[in-house]
């Protein structure tokens, strides 16, 4: 009898910790941005196997430049160089997408939680309108046409709500996988506030990413070697017209050289001048929603003293819903630009994502 009851008591106890745990794995969190990517760079597994292919070709390249102790190849060298070089570019980009992708998400989950709010609030604005629109037909003030119009704005906000809640969904699922979340996993998104926006000049920004372009070290590399191969083959028994070849692929690699660099200008440039106009456009959206909250304040006033409808109420809070959501929509393009012209400078710091 002693034993049933302690076994009984161990059922009880292991049902007891088992519940305990649902609930806690039931409880909210609240995920900021930092947060958000520290999951998924911990997650990822295609980041996971990039990481791996990167160690490989390390390892690889340490055996290489042992077993060329007894060669002495510059050729070889400057090769197995080049081709750890592109390994390590591969992986760093494949971590700078991951990284853009995440804040992306994240925004984009952000505007979707404000586009529900103000669809919901619109398509409560077109209800009471139609109910009124219904009044006046049964009055005689209106005809039914009126009453079609209003009832055709009424359903296109209706369906355009739930069309809202339906992406928001696969916005949802799209971010859980992102960061290698359960999606039953509940959560909340931390508040999101302006950010101290990061000065960069374009002559610091040229200058950088000139340095730390994979590109253009590849491409030096590539002319290196093609530098090389020239003078092997000048000095073995070879045809003029070997050496003739040789010498446009060597003139070939450098005009890469030049047309990667050019490239990679233009880039920074272009990229330069959206980042300086998203930090503008930041501060519109800001003076935006300050003058909606500043009607809204002052219809609420008019509302009490009787002078407004509910509706023109409703109008107002419509109005600071699309301000927000402009807001939200401005501060996830500035971090796109800005992640963007980081990753071309070769410069992307997850430290200074707020």
């Amino acid at each position: 009898m002693k034993k049933t009851l302690v076994i009984l008591g161990g059922l009880l106890f292991g049902v007891f910790m088992l519940g305990i745990g649902q609930v806690i794995a039931q409880e909210s969190i609240n995920l900021s941005l930092s947060q958000s990517i520290d999951l998924a760079l911990a997650n990822n597994l295609e980041l996971k196997k990039a990481s791996y292919q990167l160690g490989n070709a390390e390892i690889d390249a340490k055996k290489s430049e042992a077993g060329n102790w007894l060669t002495q190849s510059n050729l070889i060298e400057r090769e197995k160089e080049l081709l750890l070089l592109q390994e390590k570019d591969q992986y760093q980009q494949q971590k700078d997408e991951l990284l853009i992708q995440v804040v992306d998400e994240y925004f984009q989950l952000k505007s979707a939680q404000k586009d529900i709010q103000l669809k919901e609030k619109e398509l409560e604005l077109e209800k009471n309108i139609l109910g009124e629109v219904t009044a006046q037909v049964n009055a005689g003030y209106k005809v039914d046409l009126d009453l079609l119009q209003q009832g055709n704005d009424y359903y296109d906000a209706l369906f355009s709500y739930e069309n809202t809640k339906q992406n928001y969904q696969q916005y949802l699922m799209d971010f859980c996988m992102t960061l290698g979340f359960d999606a039953n996993r509940k959560f909340e998104l931390a508040t999101i506030n302006i950010p101290d926006f990061k000065e960069i000049s374009l002559e610091q920004a040229l200058q950088k990413g000139r340095k730390n372009s994979v590109e253009l070290q590849a491409k030096a590399l590539e002319t290196e070697l093609a530098r090389l191969e020239l003078e092997k083959t000048k000095v073995s028994d070879s045809s003029k017209l070997d050496l003739n070849e040789l010498e446009n692929n060597l003139a070939m690699a450098q005009l890469d050289y030049l047309i990667a660099n050019q490239d990679l200008t233009y880039q920074i440039q272009t990229q330069w001048q959206g980042y300086e106009q998203k930090k503008k456009d930041i501060g519109l959206s800001q003076q935006n929603l300050k003058q909606m909250e500043e009607n809204k304040a002052i219809i609420t006033r008019q509302v009490k003293a009787g002078l407004r409808s509910e509706d023109e109420q409703l109008s107002a809070n419509i109005g600071v819903l699309e301000a927000e959501y402009r807001l939200i929509s401005s501060i996830r393009d500035y971090y796109a630009s800005l992640l963007k012209l980081e990753s071309i400078m070769g410069d992307l710091n997850k430290g200074e994502i707020q």
